[in-house]
């Protein structure tokens, strides 16, 4: 019985290395799209924290809205300049830059694959590369141990995107 899972199983976590590797080819590989614009409007991004005694809200960053209908967060820094030169990615038309007349904000940008999704992505890689070559390699794989290659990449997928849902 758990071998019918195991194949369906590979078969699905087949798909994170793949989606991963066009990614980076997109971010790394093939050119990025340059454009001037104009923040129009931008918004706090707060996260509610605390529990049922005392709630608050933490401050992560910014979220721009530019001229040209591109979206953007950068982590607790703002930018007062509101002429900008935006970088985006080929394929997935992620922003991969942001930079102003005397300031460079790539390194603060936390939407799309960057900052906390992209940590969250590699960690989701890197699970599913060991659970591929657990569920290909390890004839005598237990149910339980087969559980939880379920139960822990399926908790990094839904960390992943809720943290992608988050900056986007």
């Amino acid at each position: 019985m758990i071998e019918k899972y195991k194949k369906i199983t590979f078969k699905s976590l087949l798909s994170i290395p793949f989606l991963m590797s066009l990614f980076c080819i997109d971010s790394f590989i093939l050119p990025q799209n340059a454009s001037n614009d104009v923040i129009i409007a931008y918004s706090k991004i707060f996260v509610s924290s605390g529990n049922k005694i005392s709630k608050g809200k933490t401050f992560v960053g910014y979220k721009y809205y530019t001229q040209k209908g591109h979206e953007f967060s950068t982590q607790e820094i703002f930018i007062e300049e509101n002429e900008v030169s935006i970088n985006r990615s080929y394929i997935f038309k992620n922003i991969t830059g942001v930079k102003s007349v005397s300031k460079n904000y790539s390194e603060q940008i936390i939407s799309g694959f960057n900052g906390a999704c992209l940590y969250f992505s590699v960690g989701l890689l890197l699970s599913a590369i060991c659970s591929l070559l657990l569920l290909k390699y390890d004839n005598n794989l237990s149910e339980n141990a087969f559980l939880n290659i379920i139960l822990f990449n399926s908790f990094l997928a839904i960390c992943s995107l809720y943290i992608f849902i988050l900056h986007n």
